[in-house]
């Protein structure tokens, strides 16, 4: 039995997918997601196939108790709590795939759960939920695991997902978390993620965030890899290019739903916590303790600490230029 801990649109689209495959699968959520999916979950892939599924969907976290392999996909907020409802309700033998944003969620799995039997995950595409029940891929990208999580490629890759497994997951990890600093920049701009990327000013906020990230990363010894077809360290220079060169060369990184935001966006509309803390929070904290800089993630994280503190959650548009000064 495949369970899936955190039943959002990543935790949908992926538990759909493989209950449309054929495997059996649970989904552990809120109940407001338990009864939107009462009739089972549509969900698309990148070619806009739909495929059709009815994985058991529960706020119940003892079913746990029947997992065999089980997918963490809660915010990172979350994680710790996670962790404990597994090693309380779950066999000591199910294996446990962290499929989160970040890199200090596996740690914390670790720690709680014990080293052999947690896999460090990767979600490398985009997920939107269209409506209540229907979640779709919107952009290239595959799931990738660490080297422990080689046994399930075969299992997933059986459900119309890319899986592989990468040895170095440190640099996939990291190469992922320089692209997820987006996700606070497109909350701050109120745009969907194509019609922000095509803003030469926002792109700015983004390539000065990633060239921050970037410092950081090889201050740590960090080896990146490239996740699309192009590799994190040529990111910033793109980003910066006039539009006209921009939008020629970057033609299949503006290959976005025009409705898609970050997952971070979602958040903030439906009144939940963000994740900055864990992205561009932890470029912060990571430059500080290497007596480096990094401003404009600084202010991407007040801004966006801000903006979540208030309960009206009003609509935003920020100017690019208030954090490029």
């Amino acid at each position: 039995m495949i369970t899936v801990l955190g039943a959002g649109s990543v935790g949908c689209f992926v538990g759909g997918m493989l209950a449309a495959a054929g495997q059996p699968v649970t989904l552990i959520g809120r109940e407001q997601m338990v009864r939107a999916t009462a009739q089972g979950l549509c969900v698309h892939d990148l070619s806009e196939r739909a495929h059709h599924a009815r994985p058991i969907v529960t706020a119940d976290p003892t079913v746990l108790r029947h997992a065999t392999i089980i997918l963490v996909c809660v915010k990172s907020a979350d994680t710790h709590e996670a962790a404990g409802l597994i090693k309380l309700h779950a066999s000591k033998d199910a294996h446990v795939i962290s499929l989160q944003n970040g890199l200090t969620n596996v740690a914390v799995l670790r720690d709680v759960l014990g080293q052999s039997h947690v896999t460090a995950g990767m979600v490398g595409f985009n997920v939107v939920r269209h409506k209540p029940d229907t979640f779709a891929q919107t952009t290239e990208g595959a799931l990738v695991v660490d080297p422990s999580g080689k046994p399930f490629v075969q299992l997933f890759g059986q459900s119309f997902l890319e899986v592989t497994a990468h040895q170095n997951m440190k640099g996939v990890q990291w190469s992922k978390l320089l692209l997820n600093l987006n996700n606070a920049i497109n909350v701050l701009s109120g745009l969907p993620l194509r019609a922000q990327l095509q803003q030469r000013g926002w792109r700015r906020v983004l390539a000065e965030c990633i060239a921050e990230g970037l410092s950081v990363a090889k201050a740590e010894g960090v080896r990146l890899e490239r996740l699309g077809k192009i590799h994190p360290r040529l990111l910033p220079a793109l980003l910066r290019l006039p539009n006209a060169i921009f939008l020629r060369i970057a033609q299949p990184m503006m290959q976005i739903s025009p409705t898609a935001r970050s997952s971070m966006a979602d958040d903030y509309d439906m009144g939940r916590v963000s994740e900055v803390a864990w992205l561009n929070g932890f470029i912060v904290d990571q430059a500080h303790a290497h007596s480096l800089r990094a401003p404009v993630n600084a202010r991407v994280v007040g801004a966006i600490n801000a903006a979540f503190a208030d309960a009206d959650r009003p609509a935003l548009s920020h100017e690019p230029s208030a954090f490029l000064t």
